[in-house]
């Protein structure tokens, strides 16, 4: 199977160990926030990814916005670790194509119209090719590469309705099958929260 780098892991997706009952006021918090951020940005309705929370300043601003979400984060020892939110929006009409995140996980989180959609990961060549520019929302987002899906091949789907670990270094892409926009948001941290043998910290895994 193709990888970005050697130390991308073997799986393709985790159930996380989120507080349940704190689920329903982060989604509040990440939903409005990712609303507020497209609307700032400019960026449009469509098939794009944007990154925030990358600087300081938008960091604050993400953990002043979601403040059960950083509770969540530190409880999960996480919150010290958190790099930025990436607001994955897909539009039936624009293809967002298969491509790999150059970061190994990411903690996907559904926001908008998420059921009948799937995260599918192929086994596919990378190449030294960027997104096509509708879907880059933010700079950040120049860094992702793009495979050769006319040679992918699916090894592995999940229904991406619920919150999950991911793999965002293997070739991937989000699938709709229904027409109307759908929004997710995805964590990603620095250091990853990785051991040597690139499995999940087992606390953050839902058993």
């Amino acid at each position: 199977m193709h990888k970005y780098q050697s130390s991308t892991p073997d799986w393709f997706y985790h159930t996380p160990n989120l507080d349940e009952n704190a689920l329903p006021a982060i989604h509040k918090e990440l939903l409005k926030l990712s609303l507020q951020t497209k609307d700032s940005l400019l960026v449009p309705y469509t098939s794009t990814f944007v990154c925030y929370g990358y600087d300081d300043e938008e960091k604050q601003n993400v953990l002043t916005a979601c403040p059960v979400l950083a509770q969540e984060l530190l409880r999960l020892k996480l919150l010290d670790t958190f790099r930025f939110i990436g607001f994955i929006s897909v539009d039936a009409q624009k293809e967002f194509p298969p491509h790999i995140d150059t970061t190994d996980v990411g903690l996907n989180i559904p926001l908008y119209n998420c059921d009948e959609t799937y995260t599918v990961w192929y086994d596919a060549v990378i190449l030294d090719q960027p997104f096509p520019d509708y879907v880059i929302g933010t700079p950040l987002v120049q860094a992702a590469r793009i495979v050769d899906k006319k040679n992918a091949v699916e090894v592995a789907r999940v229904e991406a309705n619920r919150p999950l670990w991911v793999n965002t270094n293997v070739a991937h892409r989000p699938e709709t099958h229904h027409d109307k926009l759908r929004l997710a948001a995805s964590l990603r941290f620095y250091p990853e929260p990785l051991d040597e043998n690139r499995q999940l910290w087992p606390h953050l895994i839902k058993e």
